[in-house]
Parts: C-alpha cells; structure tokens; sequence
C-alpha cells in the first residue's frame, strides 16, 4: 500500500475535486438530500470542509515555496538552457497562491461559524 507521499500530487488533487463532486451530488436537493438523513450529518460535512480548507491552506503554502524554489534554482524558464526567467508570471501565481491561502483562511472562518450555529440547534442548548 502506498502513502500520500508516494502520490504523484496531481492525480490525489484530481481525487480530491472529484470527491468535492460527489459531495455536492449526496447534498443536492433534486434528489432529495441522499447524503445527509439529519443535522448531525450537516456537522460532520461542516467539520470535515472545515479540515479541508485548512488543507487547502497549506497546501496552497507549499506550492507557493515550490515555485519559489524552481525560481530561485532557475527552472522556470520559458526554455530549457534560457537565461530569461519569467518573474512577472511566477510573481503573479504566487499573488494567486497568497490569495488562495487567504481565502481559505476565509472559509475556514466561516465554516467554524456554520459549525457553532448547527452545534447551538442541538437540543439541550
């Protein structure tokens, strides 16, 4: 059996979109909720979401120091042997990748939200 770091890392992101996927499908209302038979199921997705975007987060940290790597190292070159590395554009994706940890940080806020109010219907609260 292999471990996630054994991964080839766009084939487990590839896994990751899909189960987001199928997620949406078992909490779609055109076929009557199928995944979810009760409020303790909405606190579970909330928390497991929740984990994920702080996944996301880092994630989206490593990627970034992996670009700043190749740059610094001189792999991002529009060609192989090419002196001219390409700042602007590696510049721009780490702005996107900042972004992204922000916005993560975001959902990660809000999804905590959403977690205490579901935690607050719970009878005996």
């Amino acid at each position: 059996m292999s471990s996630p770091i054994d991964e080839d890392a766009p084939a487990l992101a590839t896994v990751a979109a899909r189960s987001v996927g199928l997620l949406s499908d078992a909490t779609g209302p055109e076929v009557g909720y199928p995944g979810l038979t009760g409020t303790d199921d909405v606190e579970d997705v909330l928390a497991a979401l929740n984990r994920m975007a702080g996944d996301l987060e880092q994630t989206a940290t490593q990627l970034t120091h992996y670009l700043e790597d190749e740059f610094a190292a001189g792999n991002l070159t529009p060609e192989p042997g090419s002196i001219d590395q390409n700042a602007p554009t590696v510049a721009a994706a780490r702005k996107a990748l900042t972004d992204v940890q922000e916005n993560a940080q975001n959902l990660t806020r809000l999804l905590t939200t959403a977690e205490t109010a579901m935690l607050a219907l719970r009878p005996g609260n």
